[in-house]
């Protein structure tokens, strides 16, 4: 047997793999789109990666946060609009019909529907998607502002506290001390307004203290007039008011205040942890009152956050904060470190899949060599003996590569097109596999079953179930390369050619 009809036979062997792997890559995709396999390994690895890992976690509580959560995010608008529900009378059709296959299955087989009360879920969720869906499912941006808020009303409390215990240590005559009071009152009145403005998100911060430090300006210089400089108590008012003022333009000063007023990330995190860790009260560690919103809000993350999300998002916000800022800055620091993390972890969970799909792939393949007889050691045979087959499937091979010269098999229209050209071939060529009369098992006189015959198909049978595995798109390109050789290398473009 000479090198030509080697390579022949080899093309031949690859066709035929090619259209096997064909139809188990359409069986295959059938059977992922009824029974949701790449949505629920999706929901089962986003659990996994909240849970802290396959084996963080067997207690009870943890792991039924864990599920409420993932319900949650998926129950999020920016996740809930990722999966598109079909449109028109057959797609809806169809879809609905996918369902309640999957739905029957899942109640023939006792498995858990991962996706509660829905019946699908998406098959892909954006990095991005995710960690804006985490974030605001914890509420920790709005959990951020309420505490900045709710401190700067006590830090304005304290301060007008301070300027009115310093008023009221003034030795002042009696017809100045309604003036100093009337003073007062407006500067409680303009740091309330300040105050309430900042809860309306109508300024930063920033803005809101320099609005307290302008006012309070007015207060000092307005109060002066009824305090001259040269008598006592005008100088006393004057020392003190100057460190008060202070606090709010000096530049260290202003960095600390807003440290102070607005939390970092890391620390409101921390808090969660250590109120469950020690067991304190939510009051007792961020001095709230117990019947404020604020306490609710934290109490309701804290209800809703595993031990093992607290910890991974402590150490994504302490990475958050190693760039400075202010909170917001932090915050969307802290967004792109969720969302490498969720990328990580899916890369890990797609390799998962892919192991999977592998075995399904295997099984699925060697179902389908025996099913239709494809016996590799027989095919072999036939194409050695048969010059006529070799030649025809080889023709149809180098026309299939011919056309589909740049075609990758790497989405569901490119497989299609070249399943419809494969289908063509077959109704003009008879492969040497199935149950006919040359393909069937050896017999003796008896007409029982000879062993080493039944060892050899066995052996086939595995060989094509492996081979068909690889999947259409391996053989495709094997097909593509050994067509290629034989041929001496590819056809160079001529100018003609766009």
């Amino acid at each position: 047997m000479n090198l030509p009809v080697i390579i022949d036979i080899i093309i031949g062997l690859v066709f035929i793999y090619l259209t096997l792997s064909l139809l188990a890559s359409e069986i295959q995709e059938l059977i992922a789109t009824v029974l949701q396999w790449r949505a629920e390994h999706l929901k089962k690895s986003i659990e996994v990666l909240i849970s802290g890992g396959s084996e963080a976690t067997k207690d009870p509580l943890q792991l039924q946060r864990v599920g409420l959560l993932a319900n949650s995010i998926y129950a999020n608008p920016i996740i809930k609009d990722l999966n598109q529900g079909a449109k028109g009378l057959l797609s809806q059709g169809f879809r609905s019909f996918t369902h309640r296959m999957g739905a029957f299955y899942r109640q023939m087989t006792g498995t858990k529907n991962v996706f509660g009360n829905k019946s699908t879920g998406p098959s892909y969720i954006p990095a991005d998607s995710f960690a804006a869906s985490l974030l605001d499912t914890l509420k920790i941006s709005p959990l951020v502002e309420s505490l900045s808020k709710s401190r700067l009303e006590r830090f304005k409390d304290l301060q007008l506290a301070q300027i009115q215990v310093i008023g009221e240590g003034l030795n002042l005559p009696e017809s100045t001390k309604p003036i100093i009071e009337q003073e007062f009152g407006w500067l409680t009145a303009e740091f309330n307004r300040v105050v309430e403005d900042y809860k309306n998100d109508l300024g930063s911060l920033n803005n809101s203290l320099d609005r307290m430090s302008e006012k309070l300006g007015f207060y000092i210089n307005d109060s002066q007039v009824y305090l001259p400089e040269t008598e006592q108590g005008g100088r006393e008012f004057q020392r003190q008011m100057a460190f008060i003022k202070a606090s709010f333009d000096s530049e260290f000063e202003r960095a600390a205040l807003r440290a102070q007023l607005q939390p970092s990330l890391s620390n409101l995190l921390n808090t969660v942890r250590k109120v469950r860790k020690s067991q304190d009260t939510v009051a007792q560690i961020m001095d709230e009152k117990e019947e404020s919103p604020i306490y609710k809000q934290i109490q309701e993350t804290l209800d809703s956050m595993p031990e093992s999300l607290k910890r991974s998002l402590y150490i994504l916000a302490q990475r958050a904060e190693t760039g400075g800022g202010d909170t917001q800055e932090q915050l969307q620091r802290f967004q792109k470190e969720i969302e490498g993390w969720f990328d990580r972890s899916m890369e890990r969970a797609s390799g998962v899949y892919k192991r999977n799909s592998r075995g399904v792939a295997i099984l699925l393949g060697t179902t389908i060599a025996l099913a239709a007889n494809a016996d590799s050691i027989n095919i072999v045979n036939r194409l050695s003996k048969d010059s006529m087959l070799r030649s025809t499937v080889n023709l149809y091979a180098k026309q299939l590569v011919e056309k589909n010269a740049n075609t990758k098999l790497d989405n569901l229209t490119n497989l299609t097109k070249v399943q419809n050209q494969v289908d063509r071939a077959l109704d003009n060529v008879a492969l040497p596999f199935g149950w006919s009369e040359p393909n069937r098992l050896e017999l003796d006189a008896q007409g029982n079953v000879l062993l080493p015959a039944l060892m050899a198909k066995l052996f086939g049978w595995m060989l094509s179930g492996v081979a068909i595995s690889m999947g259409a798109g391996f053989w495709f390109e094997a097909l593509n390369k050994i067509i290629n050789i034989r041929n001496a290398g590819k056809k160079p473009p001529s100018t003609t050619d766009s």
